[in-house]
Formats: C-alpha cells, sequence, structure tokens
C-alpha cells in the first residue's frame, strides 16, 4: 500500500501519463476520497438538522476545478453539505472553517508546485489540520479496494451552493486584524501573486489599509500558477520594487501560505528574516507567553544567535510546518516557522501559515516603528552562508545514511563547510525530490557553498538510482 497522505495533505500529479509519481489524482480517487471523508463525518454530525458541514477552497490550477466537482460528489454522496468558496488562499479555508462552525475545511492545491500537480488538504472544525490519527483512518478508507461506499438515501443527502462571499470575508477578516497605530496611506507596495490563490484577495486587503498597489503576476488563467516562482528568488520582484520606489515587496506562493518579503532597496527578507523581526517585536512587547520560538533544522544560524542574544530560544522541529506547529503547541508558544516562508503567528483566529497575515504584521511595524523602511527594522540581523539544493530522484526503502557511498558524500561536504557545519539529507514531503542542505557558522563564499552542495546532490542522486535499479 502506498502513503496516500505525506507532510501537507494528500500531493499527486494529474498528468496520468506520469509514472514517476505513485499518487494519481484522477476524478475516481477524488470521488473516493470525498466519500470516505464523509463516513468519517456524518457518524457525528455538529448542525442542526443532521448533517456536517464542509468548505471547499482552491487555487486557480485548472485540475482544481475537476478535482472538486468529484470531492463535492463523494461529500454529497455521504450527506454532508458543502460551500463551494471558490478560487481562495489556503489559509482562508482555516479560518473560515472555524468562524462558520463547519466540521471540515478542504484545500485543494499543489502550493509552489507546478501546474501538472494538486493536492487535496483538510482543516478540522478548529481551523487546525487533521491529526495524524485521522488521515491513518481516511487512509484505510480509500485505499481498501473492499470498501465500498454506498451514497445516502434521497432525503438524506448534501446540499451544495457556491458562496463567492467567502472570500470577501475573509478580506473583511485581515482589515479588522491590522495592528498598525496608523494605515497604509503613503505606502507602496509591490505584490507579486504567482498567478495563484492570493491574486484577488492580496490586492483588496492592501488596497482598503490604505496602501497603493501594483501586482506582478495576478491574472490566473488555470496554466500559469507559480511560473514566476519569486518566492524562492524574488529578483524580478526586487527590481521592481527599486524601480518604482516603493516600500515594500511581498511574493505569495501559489496557495498563499507562505510569504518572502523584500525590503526598500531590493534586500530579500525570508522566514527566518521574518521570524527574527517578528520574535524581537512579540518579546518587546510582551506577546511571547514564553521566550521560544520554534524554526527547522533549515534555519540560518544568524537567527539562532540574534535571538539567544535577546533571551529567545530557537527550538527546532522536523522541516513541514505540521511539525512545527505541534511543537509549537506543546511550548505554548505562539510564534514559529520555515526558513521558506511558512510563519505561524498563532493569536487572532489564527491556525496555520497565512501569507498576507503576516506581510500585514510586518507592514504595520514598517509604519510604526521604522518610518516606511523594512531595511532599517532588519538592521543587525545576522546571517551566516548556508545552501540548499534540489533535484528528482527515486523513492528507495533503505535509509540513505546508510548507504556507504552516500555518508562519504556527505561526511565529505561537511569538511569542506567548515567546522561546526551540518549537513541534512532529506526528501521533500510533497515531491519526489532529495533536497539537500547546509549551514555553517564559518565565514566564507555563499556561492562556492551552493556549488559544492550541488556538486555533492548530484553524486548523491546518481547513487540512489544505482540503488533504485537494484530493487
Amino acid at each position: 500500500m502506498y502513503a496516500l497522505f505525506g507532510t501537507d495533505g494528500i500531493r499527486g500529479t494529474t498528468e496520468f501519463t506520469n509514472e514517476h509519481r505513485s499518487v494519481k489524482l484522477t476524478p475516481e480517487l477524488a470521488l473516493r476520497i470525498g466519500q470516505a471523508v464523509g463516513c468519517t463525518l456524518t457518524p457525528t454530525p455538529v448542525r442542526e438538522g443532521g448533517r456536517a458541514l464542509a468548505i471547499i477552497g482552491r487555487d486557480p490550477r485548472i485540475s482544481g476545478m475537476m478535482l472538486e466537482s468529484a470531492l463535492t460528489a463523494g461529500l454529497l454522496a455521504q450527506g454532508v453539505d458543502v460551500l463551494q468558496a471558490g478560487v481562495i488562499p489556503t489559509p482562508a479555508v482555516a479560518y473560515l472553517t472555524r468562524h462558520l462552525g463547519a466540521s471540515l475545511g478542504v484545500v485543494i492545491s499543489a502550493s509552489h508546485n507546478p501546474v501538472e500537480d494538486n493536492g487535496i488538504k483538510f482543516f478540522g472544525p478548529d481551523g487546525y489540520k487533521l491529526a495524524d490519527a485521522l488521515e491513518e483512518r481516511i487512509q484505510s478508507l480509500v485505499l481498501d479496494p473492499k470498501r465500498a461506499f454506498t451514497p445516502r438515501d434521497t432525503r438524506a443527502l448534501g446540499r451544495s451552493r457556491l458562496a463567492p462571499e467567502l472570500a470577501a470575508a475573509y478580506v473583511d477578516y485581515l482589515v479588522r486584524s491590522w495592528r498598525g497605530k496608523r494605515d497604509l496611506s503613503g505606502i507602496r507596495v509591490v505584490l507579486e501573486c504567482a498567478n495563484g490563490a492570493t491574486s484577488f484577495v492580496a490586492p483588496e486587503a492592501f488596497r482598503r489599509l490604505g496602501a497603493e498597489v501594483e501586482v506582478l503576476n495576478g491574472d490566473p488563467d488555470g496554466l500559469n500558477i507559480n511560473k514566476s516562482y519569486e518566492y524562492i528568488e524574488p529578483r524580478t520582484l526586487a527590481a521592481r520594487v527599486v524601480a518604482a520606489g516603493a516600500h515594500l515587496g511581498v511574493a505569495f506562493d501559489g496557495d498563499g501560505d507562505r510569504v518572502i518579503l523584500v525590503d526598500e532597496r531590493g534586500g530579500m527578507v525570508d522566514g527566518d528574516g521574518i521570524l527574527a523581526l517578528l520574535a524581537r517585536h512579540f518579546h518587546t512587547r510582551g506577546l511571547l507567553p514564553v521566550p521560544v520560538i520554534v524554526a527547522t533544522p533549515m534555519s540560518n544560524f544568524g537567527l539562532h544567535e540574534y535571538l539567544r542574544l535577546l533571551g529567545i530560544e530557537v527550538v527546532e522541529a522536523k522541516v513541514g510546518d505540521k511539525f512545527v506547529l505541534e511543537r509549537m503547541r506543546e511550548l505554548g508558544t505562539v510564534l514559529g516557522g520555515e526558513q521558506s516562508g511558512h510563519i505561524l503567528i498563532l493569536d487572532r483566529d489564527q491556525t496555520t501559515g497565512d501569507g498576507i497575515y503576516t506581510a500585514l504584521v510586518v507592514a504595520a511595524l514598517v509604519v510604526d516603528e521604522a518610518d516606511g523602511s523594512l531595511s532599517r527594522l532588519m538592521a543587525g540581523i545576522p546571517r551566516y552562508p548556508q545552501a540548499m539544493v534540489s533535484l528528482e530522484a527515486p523513492r528507495v526503502s533503505v535509509p540513505l545514511t546508510e548507504i556507504p557511498e552516500i555518508r562519504a558524500i556527505l561526511d565529505d561536504l561537511r569538511a569542506q563547510a567548515g567546522e561546526g557545519a551540518e549537513v541534512l539529507l532529506r526528501y521533500s514531503g510533497t515531491e519526489d525530490k532529495l533536497r539537500l542542505s547546509v549551514r555553517t557558522r564559518a565565514v566564507g563564499d555563499p556561492a562556492m557553498l551552493v556549488e559544492g552542495t550541488r556538486r555533492a546532490l548530484e553524486q548523491i542522486v546518481a547513487r540512489v538510482q544505482h540503488e533504485a535499479s537494484r530493487l
């Protein structure tokens, strides 16, 4: 039995001739997933009238409409009512599920992946992602070939309706959550929306708060999502911020749960920089219930060093926002995230990474504390050389670090990176890729570190392909 759920829900391909991906997101599979999820909800309906309610949102990729229709049919057949929010960011579904008292939130999205991919992730009635045990229950129902799903009798079937007003309700929530002493009047912002789910709501939220807004890649056509990929390396955005004399650049991924910022000089502020900035602000204002934030082994050592001087501990969880969130809730802290821009601020009805909300929190600091200059806020936060490289690779059952040749490559890379360097090799939780990262406190040439990491990963992938061919 293959694993249906990864680190962020179900992820697969809608290129049905692609033999490389184990999960093919066909309409038949989406229908079965809807039926299985419906079976887990309908024994204990939470609303008057005896039916559970699900809210479904999606990013703009063309396959989302197909999967939404099939998933909705499966839920309706099991007596679950459905509100179809249309194109809307992932965090909006989390908020609306909790706010409207729904039993389930569903997002059809592959986040930062290319258009050929898609995915399905779920939120419970509390707005948090489903517990592992519930995902395993759903997976066992879907993958059991002997399990048939019988639709409810006619009068017990669910009802569905389009609910475009839910996007406006989410924008209202973002505007109500504004933290600034004044609004964004006089502030020029460039938003890079990746032709994704933020394309409509992010500009509206910033404009309602008074900002002058320019939008890049905010015209989704179903096929162009994530083509710009600026949230990883926002070169075009940075150039536009400088050319336009803007105060702030904001780059979202396809479903809006991640964000990367650009300051007025064109400098990139990644998730580590955002965490450092917010941790300092929250700690100073007494908004951290415990002096701890949660990051991952991908975080830069500069984040650790800077916050340690402020009396804030950085605790690391496994890579993946679900693991960061679990650790945050265990420790009772309200702030955590990943270098990739997944920032978790657990206040004001926030239960998951929200790129727009995070950007607005930082924007409030820019106007209140730095007279429109993000670079001034970031001054003094150190950054050490670091590299992360990804390449497609087959999955093998043997742990990679138990393969002597791979272990030797990693040892050599660690020695080249300098004393105290840490090397992490892992499979992506959402793509068929190997990721190799190196972080160090040594002062060196970042470009050479990246190149050395790339060469090492190429050698590792060649060895993995050899191992896979033997199995």
